[in-house]
């Protein structure tokens, strides 16, 4: 039986024009023990989004962090997501800048990392019924949304380990639902409570899968979380839990 996966799809972002002492904090702090950790764990798969001035600003200022993603990228174990170049709410800004945003990050993309981006992160994770139609012509395959678009909609948490085709005049996404309950178990709770969430949810579906979208700096930016995480190791525990599960548990790149 196909085993049960967890998706995780990890996301930084940072303000364009933000103080280059902010951006150095954030990135010694989290977005580059993140990726060390997670090279310490090759069978651990996810998405990764960076926003176009975050990226631009680590080739300035650290472009060995690109090598690091690229041997990611390479040996599979991360999928780079792409999305607005800007970070911007796509839905409130006219069609042909939406297109030209989603264009501009998946050329970048491909451009140092030699791969088109399938997927594309929504900033705030906003999501209207009519985003297939300004998707799916810039190439998106899919994206995540948080589950209370679903719950909103009248679906039940049973309901959200897949994920679901929406269309708009013709045009179809695939839309993963990222579960709350993952955003407040990852990182902050106890490793084990994880664990056994998801152990439950293989239980109820058998070859489903959890989704869940986040930010990068709740790992080592926020609070408290740098020593949570790193320091205090919560992180290398996390990964090898999810290995130690590997008779019953995978993760997966989000495409």
């Amino acid at each position: 039986m196909r085993k049960f996966e967890l998706v995780l799809l990890i996301h930084a972002h940072q303000p364009v024009g933000n103080f280059d002492d902010v951006l150095e904090r954030a990135y010694k702090d989290s977005y580059l023990p993140f990726v060390e950790v997670l090279a310490r764990h090759p069978s651990i798969r996810m998405g990764l989004h960076y926003s176009g001035p975050l990226l631009e600003w680590i080739e300035r200022a650290h472009p060995e962090y690109f090598d690091r993603l690229r041997a990611l990228v390479s040996s599979g174990q991360v999928e780079i997501v792409g999305g607005g170049f800007y970070e911007p709410i796509l839905l409130t800004i006219p069609p042909d800048d939406r297109l030209e945003q989603i264009a501009r990050l998946a050329a970048y993309v491909d451009k140092h990392f030699k791969v088109r981006p399938r997927g594309a992160w929504l900033a705030e994770r906003v999501w209207e019924p009519q985003a297939p139609s300004s998707l799916a012509p810039a190439g998106v395959e899919y994206t995540l949304v948080d589950d209370n678009h679903f719950l909103g909609a009248g679906f039940q948490l049973e309901d959200l380990l897949g994920y679901y085709a929406c269309e708009d005049l013709g045009h179809t996404v695939k839309v993963l639902p990222g579960l709350k309950s993952l955003r407040y178990l990852i990182p902050f709770r106890d490793v084990g409570e994880t664990t056994e969430f998801l152990r439950d949810a293989a239980r109820r579906y058998p070859g489903g899968f959890a989704a869940m979208g986040d930010d990068l700096e709740k790992f080592g930016v926020w609070p408290g979380t740098n020593q949570h995480c790193y320091h205090d190791g919560w992180l290398d525990r996390f990964f090898n839990a999810l290995e130690k599960s590997g008779d019953w548990l995978a993760t997966s790149t989000p495409s």
